[in-house]
C-alpha cells in the first residue's frame, strides 16, 4: 500500500469504518510511513479537539427530576390521563431527551455502504475483476454474475474513461460496479435492479448527498437504480450522470 492509498483511508480508519484487513493493512504502512502516521497523529487530534467542542445544551437544574415526577403523578393507575396533558408531558420528556443529547446528523446506512464499496475499491489490485475501456468486453463479463444487463458505455471522448467494472454486495444482493477515470480521480458507478413496484422503479428524481466527504449521487431509470460515488466537483460528476442517461449537459 502506497501512501496515495493510505491518505485516502486515514479517515475511514480513525472513524473505526475499514473492514479487519484494510485497517491491518493501513496500520503496516503507518509503521513505516512517518509521514502517513504523521497525518493520522493530526486528524486523530482534531478529532478529539472537536468533540471536546461541540455544544452541548444541558436543561436547567431539577427539570429532569420535576419532569419524572409529574409524569410518575400523572400516571398512577387511579385515574386516567386526559389527551391533552398525555400529549403535552410526551413533548416535555422529548424535549429533556434533545436537550441532553449532543445532536447529530442522521446516518445515511445506504450511503455509508455505498462509500464504503468505494472506498475499497481504492486499494490495490481491487478497483476492477474486468480491466477494459471496450464497453463490449466490459458488458459481457457481467452476463451470469448478475440477473439484468449492465449499460457499460465509455464516454472516453468526454473525458470520463471507461476502466472496467467488478462485482460488488450492495445490501446483501448482486450488484454491477462500473469504474470511471477522469483524470486522476476514480468515480464509481453501482447499478442494480430497482426494487419491483417501487414508485422510482422505471424512473425518480435524482438524489445528491454527501458522504464523508464524497458525492453520493441516486436515482433510478428502465428498471435499474444507479448510485454514482465520486470526489471530483459537482458540475463533473453531473456532467456524467447526464451521458449516462443519454443527453449531451448536465442536468
Amino acid at each position: 500500500m502506497n501512501c496515495q492509498e493510505t491518505s485516502r483511508l486515514i479517515g475511514p480508519l480513525v472513524d473505526d469504518e475499514l473492514d479487519v484487513k484494510s485497517a491491518i493493512d493501513v496500520e503496516g504502512h503507518l509503521l513505516r510511513c512517518a509521514a502517513c502516521a504523521q497525518e493520522k497523529s493530526e486528524l486523530a487530534g482534531l478529532r478529539e479537539t472537536a468533540r471536546d467542542r461541540l455544544p452541548r445544551f444541558d436543561p436547567p437544574a431539577g427539570l429532569e427530576d420535576r419532569i419524572f415526577a409529574a409524569v410518575a403523578r400523572k400516571t398512577r393507575p387511579r385515574r386516567r390521563l386526559p389527551w391533552r396533558e398525555g400529549a403535552l408531558m410526551a413533548a416535555a420528556a422529548c424535549a429533556t431527551l434533545v436537550a441532553t443529547t449532543v445532536l447529530r446528523p442522521a446516518r445515511d446506512d445506504a450511503g455509508e455502504e455505498i462509500v464504503d464499496a468505494h472506498v475499497r475499491s481504492l486499494q490495490a489490485d481491487h478497483l476492477t475483476d474486468v480491466a477494459s475501456s471496450d464497453q463490449h468486453t466490459v458488458k459481457p463479463w457481467f452476463q451470469g454474475r448478475v440477473d439484468f444487463a449492465v449499460p457499460a458505455r465509455d464516454f472516453s471522448a468526454r473525458g470520463f474513461a471507461l476502466a472496467g467494472g467488478r462485482l460488488e454486495m450492495i445490501s446483501g444482493h448482486p450488484a454491477a460496479a462500473l469504474v470511471y477515470r477522469r483524470r486522476q480521480h476514480v468515480l464509481n458507478l453501482f447499478v442494480s435492479p430497482a426494487a419491483a413496484g417501487s414508485p422510482g422503479s422505471n424512473s425518480e428524481p435524482r438524489r445528491d448527498s454527501s458522504v464523508r466527504g464524497y458525492r453520493v449521487s441516486t436515482g433510478a431509470q428502465d428498471g435499474l437504480r444507479y448510485r454514482l460515488v465520486s470526489d471530483v466537483p459537482a458540475s463533473e460528476s453531473d456532467e456524467l450522470i447526464s451521458l449516462l442517461r443519454g443527453g449531451d449537459g448536465p442536468r
